[in-house]
């Protein structure tokens, strides 16, 4: 099948490894790939594509595309009764990395340029990788847990805008809940919490600088242990305030006697790539350091039960039809035979020297997309 050149539009960051991937596999597929800057998209520099595929991908590490979403959320998040960070604000940031900067704002913002793209790049001859929709649906971890209402998923507390809301929603003497932020994504603002009658504790990915009279919020690859419940309250405000998923904090099945959980990408609706994510912490995502399970490793101790865990994250992403690649995030209960779905994740792909049946995943997703008619010659 011969495959016509340029047909594939990808908006990104074309310094950013996750796109220069993707870009190497396109070219071992045979298709060249015109990368467009977020800012262009935003701005409208560039010409909307006329024809092929077009692929979102992240707009992360990119200060300038930083900035311009959070200009397009104030408008949007204004009117949800929010209070954003205006231009001048925005100008003033300093993007530090791992800084926890607005993902409220942010997600708000992301969702309006790309609700525009959709609006503006409307040829009928172009196809959306993910569409516009899916991809703000599965950045949104409410939405998709709503989504996922007929599917194990962890049970779920109303949402609280305060610790001391949280207390008032969860009066049992002893709980355990995970939180995290609504709009986040690589453990961002996530805390496993825990009281006993008067003990409580918190492990969370987030470490606070102070500053004189400010403070900044930063994600951390060592957990931080909270145990004063002034210091904890302080913290859940912060990030309520930018919205929060609280859960029931689930106990996970362990791998050499660690706590884990399975990544899956599911490309045009098939599982393909898997791997199991293991730590000593509760939080299992692989930038924070987490030890990979191979495939194989993972089907020998879930035995029987892999082809029920492989079939809950193809129907996740059935409730997702027009996300044409997903990663889908598993909780494997002790025992490993019991599953919950923790939540979506748009970009879920960047799994670098993971490979499935001899490709990665963005040769997988060139090799699906060359089955598409939009690219065959």
């Amino acid at each position: 099948m011969a495959v016509v050149q340029d047909k594939i539009t990808l908006v990104g960051n074309r310094h950013s490894r996750r796109v220069q991937g993707f870009v190497a596999a396109a070219a071992r597929g045979g298709c060249a790939v015109n990368v467009v800057p977020y800012v262009d998209a935003i701005s409208g520099r560039c010409p909307p594509p006329t024809e092929g595929v077009v692929r979102l991908d992240s707009p992360g590490e990119d200060a300038d595309a930083y900035r311009a979403i959070l200009r397009a959320g104030i408008a949007p998040l204004r009117m949800a009764s929010g209070e954003p960070l205006d231009q001048d604000g925005i100008e003033r940031l300093e993007l530090a990395r791992g800084a926890i900067v607005r993902p409220r704002q942010w997600f708000f913002g992301f969702r309006e340029i790309l609700h525009q793209l959709a609006v503006d790049w409307n040829d009928p001859r172009i196809r959306w990788m993910s569409t516009p929709a899916a991809v703000s649906t599965a950045f949104d971890k409410l939405a998709c847990l709503e989504r996922w209402s007929q599917l194990p998923t962890p049970r779920r507390i109303p949402q609280v805008w305060s610790y001391a809301e949280l207390r008032e929603a969860v009066k049992q003497r002893h709980a355990r809940l995970f939180l995290k932020l609504r709009y986040g994504y690589a453990a961002m603002g996530a805390v496993a919490l825990e009281w006993r009658d008067g003990n409580i504790r918190a492990i969370t990915t987030v470490e606070t600088c102070v500053s004189g009279a400010t403070s900044q919020l930063y994600v951390s690859k060592r957990p931080q242990v909270l145990r004063r419940e002034a210091e904890i309250a302080w913290l859940v405000d912060r990030l309520a305030a930018e919205e929060l998923v609280v859960e029931e904090w689930l106990p996970k099945a362990r791998w050499l006697g660690r706590p884990f959980d399975v990544r899956a990408v599911v490309i045009g609706g098939e599982v393909q790539h898997v791997v199991g994510r293991a730590n000593a912490s509760p939080f299992t995502n692989l930038n924070l350091d987490a030890v990979r399970i191979s495939r194989d490793d993972l089907m020998h101790h879930l035995g029987g039960r892999w082809p029920e865990m492989t079939e809950l994250c193809a129907a996740a992403a059935r409730e997702l039809p027009d996300a044409g690649m997903l990663g889908i995030d598993v909780l494997v209960r002790p025992g490993g035979k019991q599953f919950a779905l923790l939540e979506a994740n748009a970009f879920g792909d960047y799994l670098p020297g993971l490979l499935h049946q001899g490709l990665s995943t963005w040769d997988a997703e060139v090799r699906w997309l060359r089955g598409r008619k939009e690219l065959a010659a």
